[in-house]
């Protein structure tokens, strides 16, 4: 099947749409040609179907504007690919045969396990008197899963402040997609459902985020709730009042599979605004 675009694709600037379909498919291209051309400008630098919101940032944007200026000859590249247009079609010719990358819905019951083996994050807040730092690490946990998605990851079951927050106790809990920080806000389109690591963005959610039992060093905190899996800060810092972090890499790998797996837009808004349908199970164990 011939490669096709449903809208055009390119720096935020220019107006592109940038729907995450189209710019993998884009991003294939641009790989083949670069290859082909033995052009190294051409290649994007990845196929995750992403691009920057800061065009200087984005290294599709960059092959993009590269490809213009010398296969489309354009003095004044608008680093943008519209649907037809003159840079599509030499870039399609350019590129040749490239078999198309299509998202793998997921099949079945999605299990996460996580296990963290009564570990301690360093960095991890605690009252006078409690473990400190049992783990050199901000990501004490294995995150694997099993069922309708596969893959292990890193990741943390503990807030940055115990003080005042805790962690899910070790259970079983139902699993949703959703959008974390959505709450009672407008509900996402299709574009939105991609892999981001601030704002509104899409992850899973605990029990639809009502209230669940916690462990904390403070007497008073038994529950909480709005509890998320989200990505956190980098690699050695959390951003966590309870949610469940990822590392910023691991998060990128972990949630395209759950994008790629549940495509449709309406079963991230199957239960309310922003809370989709169960997915499976969260499992934390030691």
């Amino acid at each position: 099947m011939a490669a096709r675009i449903s809208g055009s694709v390119g720096s935020y600037e220019s107006g592109a749409k940038n729907v995450k379909a189209d710019i993998t498919t884009v991003q294939q291209l641009l790989t083949a040609a670069a290859k082909k051309l033995s052009r190294p400008q051409f290649d994007p630098g990845g196929i995750d179907g992403l691009i920057s919101r800061v065009a200087s940032r984005s290294g599709t944007v960059k092959a993009i504007t590269a490809f213009q200026k010398e296969q489309v000859r354009m003095i004044r590249p608008d680093s943008r690919i519209d649907v037809g247009g003159n840079t599509w079609g030499k870039l399609t010719s350019a590129a040749g045969t490239v078999p198309v990358k299509t998202p793998t819905p997921a099949k079945g019951l999605i299990t996460l396990t996580v296990s963290h083996g009564g570990l301690v994050p360093t960095g991890t807040k605690r009252k006078s008197g409690e473990p400190v730092g049992t783990y050199n690490g901000a990501y004490e946990s294995s995150f694997k899963l099993s069922g309708g998605l596969t893959g292990t990851f890193r990741g943390s079951i503990w807030p940055n402040d115990m003080t005042v927050k805790g962690h899910l106790l070790d259970g079983t809990y139902n699993l949703h997609i959703g959008f974390h920080k959505g709450g009672s806000a407008t509900k996402q389109t299709a574009a939105n459902l991609v892999v981001k690591t601030s704002g509104i963005r899409a992850g899973l959610l605990v029990e639809m985020r009502k209230s669940v039992s916690v462990n904390s060093d403070s007497s008073s905190k038994k529950t909480s709730s709005g509890i998320n899996i989200h990505n956190g800060i980098s690699s050695t810092k959390r951003s966590s009042d309870g949610c469940l972090n990822l590392p910023p890499n691991d998060w990128s790998r972990f949630m395209q599979l759950f994008i790629d797996g549940f495509p449709n837009i309406n079963d991230w808004h199957a239960e309310y605004k922003n809370t989709g349908k169960k997915i499976g199970t969260l499992v934390i164990q030691p």
